[in-house]
């Protein structure tokens, strides 16, 4: 089976207190004071306390079209890349020469050749290395990537796969844009980085990880395309944000663990590790609520959430990351990681401490 051997996270330059970036949105809207005022509670109700981002506050000041955005995506983005992925490789004794495929997830920016060209060259990786760029799938990337990793190490299990999920999520706010969506982003989101390295069984550091993937359960919902995405505008892109995402967890994610679960003869009472994508306060009480676990259970959900905001598809990883350098569990236990994105769309996967 597949070990996630380590999670590494990338260094931000800049951090925002939630009451720095809420005072800077009552600032901007000045023009629209009434509309503001009611949108605030926004910033308050969100969990967060602190966030990171790629620029400083000045740099939003200004506005900025689509090829300035571009270039800011491109060089943060290596930068952020390479960052969590020598935090990853720090933690073990493994060398950049091992690592025979590389898949690099994004949705906040564009770049042909992808970044993870940019990594090979700026890292120096072995020139024959396997590329598989993923663009699009929003916050449910970071496990939709560690999906394709198992499955590829399980194909191979003489290999060893990083996965690096990349966001700058700051790019996508709109000084000028008082729809409701662009305020929920710049209350929300934030930019981060991370990187996981997945090995087969048969990978020399595949007997240093205590977390085997076991198997996962990939769901695209009919009929809720308009849930949560990206509207192209002229100077980048705009986020699309629907008020059912919380009523899509309550309705449908239980289901939808129970199915995966069902296929490898575990049930929910088993599970007792959650790598949890926090989305915001109200996915992560619905989740807690529809799997009947008491409000709180996901604590390194919300932790990542209150020290980081949602970082969109890295997210996950940084709360995987949390369980795992925490080590609070014992051989045996079950845990998930799920994730929600565009599609509508949900991954989860099973996995085990061994």
């Amino acid at each position: 089976m597949s070990r996630v051997i380590s999670v590494g996270t990338a260094a931000i330059p800049y951090t925002f207190d939630q009451s720095e970036v809420r005072e800077f949105a009552n600032e901007l809207f000045t023009d629209n004071k009434h509309y503001i005022n009611r949108m605030l509670g926004v910033f308050d109700n969100s969990l967060i306390e602190t966030r990171h981002f790629v620029h400083s506050r000045e740099w939003f000041d200004t506005p900025k079209n689509f090829v300035q955005r571009s270039e800011s995506f491109l060089k943060n983005a290596l930068l952020l890349s390479i960052s969590a992925i020598k935090d990853c490789l720090k933690k073990t004794d493994a060398d950049l020469n091992e690592i025979d495929h590389i898949i690099f997830v994004t949705s906040t920016g564009i770049a042909t050749p992808s970044v993870d060209a940019h990594m090979i060259n700026e890292l120096k990786l072995d020139p024959h290395i396997k590329r598989t760029p993923i663009w699009g799938l929003g916050c449910v990337g970071g496990a939709v990537g560690l999906t394709r990793a198992m499955e590829y190490t399980k194909a191979f299990p003489e290999s060893a796969v990083l996965v690096v999920a990349v966001e700058i999520c700051s790019l996508a706010f709109h000084r000028e844009d008082y729809s409701k969506s662009n305020i929920v982003s710049l209350a929300l989101f934030s930019d981060g980085a991370a990187a996981s390295l997945v090995s087969g069984k048969e990978h020399r550091l595949s007997q240093s990880s205590q977390i085997r993937l076991i198997s996962s359960l990939s769901t695209t919902y009919y009929d809720s395309l308009g849930v949560m995405g990206w509207e192209v505008v002229d100077d980048g892109f705009k986020a699309i944000f629907s008020k059912d995402i919380p009523t899509i967890v309550r309705k449908e994610v239980k289901s939808n663990i129970e199915e995966l679960l069902s296929t490898n003869n575990v049930t929910i009472s088993d599970l007792k590790q959650f790598a949890v994508h926090p989305g915001g306060a109200k996915v992560l009480l619905e989740y807690e609520g529809s799997l009947g676990l008491a409000e709180g259970t996901f604590k390194h959900s919300r932790k990542v959430l209150k020290e980081h905001g949602n970082m969109s598809s890295p997210t996950v990883l940084y709360v995987l990351k949390e369980i795992m350098d925490e080590k609070d569990f014992n051989q045996g236990e079950y845990g998930i990681i799920s994730a929600l994105g565009p599609g509508f769309s949900s991954e989860i996967i099973l996995f085990e401490i061994v």
